[in-house]
């Protein structure tokens, strides 16, 4: 007489349903698509944030006679006008700004210059500086750099009306971001720097233009 096989009861864990796997080349390409959509997220946001670029035109030689006036209002709400300094030395400074505050190295570079020429010149002697910004967006933090910078004479957006009028009118000037002029007495563009500049060298000039 056969003994009957009594089968064994299977545990809970034995009795659950093994999980379906997936193909490994699916989680693969799935990753990478997900990867490359994060990357492309992250290159588009970045590229919001850059600075606009500004200038780009190159005149050799440079015009001559009187100097583009233009107003510019502070970010103070103060409107400054460039023709009311016409008998002191002007330094104008362009400078491109992201969306977030950010600012290429160049001006990083010129603004520091800027603060040391100011420091020396600005209380003392008839010259006066200015700082157009060109900021496209509309929560760019202007103060932020002027604190960070200590900057303590004009600084203004261009784009504040939604135009570039001081960027255009200077435009045959070579200016390029980063772009400092010297402005003579005699209200005529004297110098362009279109690269770093030091601020030996631009108090050297300056004091050149007052006769010191």
């Amino acid at each position: 007489m056969h003994k009957r096989k009594i089968s064994k009861k299977k545990n809970w864990k034995e009795r659950q349903t093994k999980p379906r796997r997936r193909p490994k080349g699916k989680i693969l390409i799935g990753a990478c698509l997900a990867a490359s959509i994060f990357v492309a997220y992250g290159a588009w946001q970045y590229s919001l944030q850059l600075p606009p670029t500004i200038g780009g035109e190159t005149n050799n030689p440079l015009p001559k006679g009187s100097t583009p006036s233009f107003s510019l209002r502070d970010l103070n709400g103060t409107l400054f006008s460039l023709e009311q300094f016409s008998e002191k030395v002007i330094v104008v400074h362009f400078m491109a700004v992201g969306c977030g505050g950010q600012i290429y190295s160049i001006n990083d570079y010129q603004l520091k210059q800027l603060k040391n020429v100011c420091n020396s010149h600005c209380s003392n002697k008839p010259v006066t500086m200015v700082t157009v910004a060109v900021a496209t967006c509309p929560k760019t933090e202007l103060t932020r750099i002027r604190t960070n910078y200590g900057v303590t004479w004009v600084l203004g957006n261009d784009y504040d009306d939604e135009k570039l009028d001081i960027v255009n009118a200077y435009k045959s000037y070579s200016i390029y971001d980063g772009t400092i002029l010297l402005i003579d007495k005699a209200f005529n563009v004297d110098k362009v720097y279109t690269e770093a500049v030091t601020a030996e060298t631009l108090s050297s000039r300056i004091n050149q233009l007052l006769g010191v």
